[in-house]
């Protein structure tokens, strides 16, 4: 059943172009189909079983400003100069730790310099206000769906028995924590199909980890590699 399929991908553009054509092919409204981007199919199984997360079931999504509002205002009640650390550096720190599945209760700060003792101070106080204003940010849709599926094996499994196929776009920009969701989401036949390139590998900056993409086969001991070698969209000098 069309229902029965999770597909996903990055950009509101690709998961549009998705929609837009599964509609084409099932002639129905797919609304109630799993196809979109990581944090809206994150998002709306976070609503689904918002209690079990620790959230209510109407949280924000905060934006960028939104993120930055609230560091700077830690930052001044935390007398830290908010030119030399700017709230934009803060928020990469805290990106970074969310893409590797980090809530400030996960960290040891034995080794941290000043700097980062001071960025992980805000981090906490961070997380625990946007938790008092019902709110995630980007890396959360993610990250307290992993720790939901961790902590309840019952909603885990509703998710594993109703996808029975899961399909992945550009598989090669996954970050450490969307390929921990998706090998949480997988069912027990492995029945999960990704589309990548490592020679397009190029968001590493950005938490992807090509490692992801490199070591699947080993992961899924079952998988087929099918290469797509012939290159429609590029001429022959591009590809000299």
């Amino acid at each position: 059943h069309p229902w029965e399929i999770l597909a996903v991908t990055f950009t509101n553009k690709a998961a549009r172009e998705m929609q837009e054509r599964v509609a084409d092919l099932i002639k129905r409204p797919i609304e109630s189909l799993w196809v979109g981007t990581f944090h809206a199919i994150g998002a709306r199984i976070l609503r689904r079983h918002a209690e079990a997360a620790g959230l209510r079931s109407n949280f924000t999504i905060l934006d960028t400003d939104d993120q930055k509002k609230i560091v700077r205002n830690i930052s001044k009640a935390e007398d830290i100069d908010a030119k030399k650390i700017t709230p934009q550096f803060i928020l990469s720190f805290i990106d970074k730790w969310k893409n590797k599945g980090l809530l400030p209760e996960d960290i040891k700060e034995d080794n941290f310099t000043g700097l980062e003792k001071s960025i992980f101070k805000v981090y906490k106080i961070y997380q625990t206000k946007i938790r008092e204003l019902n709110a995630c940010d980007f890396g959360d849709l993610i990250l307290y769906c992993v720790k939901l599926f961790e902590n309840h094996s019952d909603i885990r499994k509703i998710y594993n028995n109703n996808f029975k196929y899961i399909l992945v776009d550009e598989f090669q920009d996954t970050n450490f924590i969307q390929n921990k969701w998706l090998n949480l989401l997988v069912n027990e036949q492995q029945n999960i199909c990704c589309v990548g390139d490592d020679d397009q590998s190029i968001y590493s900056w950005r938490g992807a980890e090509i490692k992801n993409f490199l070591e699947f086969d080993q992961v899924y001991k079952n998988s087929k590699v099918i290469r797509l070698e012939e290159n429609y969209r590029s001429s022959q000098n591009i590809l000299s």
